[in-house]
């Protein structure tokens, strides 16, 4: 790996969401979790001769990694999408990509675990702040609502069906979505 390369470039990341550190970490959480398998699937799909498996996981890969700001692991992706592009042989880079991903989950347990047990506090009360304003029907200001939704990092298409259900004064519509959502 380069080392002007970081792992994670963490001003990035919080940059691309408007300074939510917490919705950061969550979506490097989610990110983490959800490809800490990838070199068995990798090793599976490589086995059976899958390419189109494996060009289509490390593309994906790349593409996560670098709208996350995991710059190391982008670049790893990067060379090893290109080295596979033409080829159906297990690039020279797949060590490497395996070593840039494992260090780069690592990074994001550090990060989360720094942040640990404050950010997981932050999404139990902006949870429980969230439905206890709304089983008392009170006045949520729009910044006290975008934040709680960042927090417990909604989707876009929640976040509008909330927006509805409280302008409607429909609160049991808005308990129903939040209560669903899980972080």
């Amino acid at each position: 790996m380069n080392n002007t390369t970081s792992v994670i470039d963490l001003a990035f990341g919080v940059s691309q969401l408007s300074g939510n550190r917490n919705l950061y970490v969550s979506l490097l959480q989610k990110f983490a979790a959800e490809y800490q398998d990838l070199p068995v699937r990798l090793d599976h799909a490589l086995a059976e001769n899958r390419w189109h498996d494996v060009r289509t996981m490390v593309h994906t890969v790349k593409g996560v990694a670098g709208n996350l700001g995991c710059n190391a692991l982008h670049a790893e992706a990067r060379v090893y999408e290109d080295a596979i592009r033409d080829s159906h042989t297990v690039p020279a880079s797949h060590h490497s990509f395996i070593d840039v991903l494992s260090e780069t989950l690592r990074a994001i347990d550090k990060l989360a675990s720094d942040s640990g047990e404050t950010h997981t506090v932050n999404i139990s009360q902006a949870r429980q702040d969230f439905l206890n304003a709304l089983n008392h029907h009170e006045f949520i200001s729009d910044e006290t609502l975008t934040q709680w939704m960042d927090t417990l990092a909604m989707p876009a298409d929640k976040q509008s069906a909330i927006r509805e259900a409280i302008d409607e004064l429909d609160y049991d519509i808005a308990i129903a979505i939040v209560k669903a959502h899980s972080v």
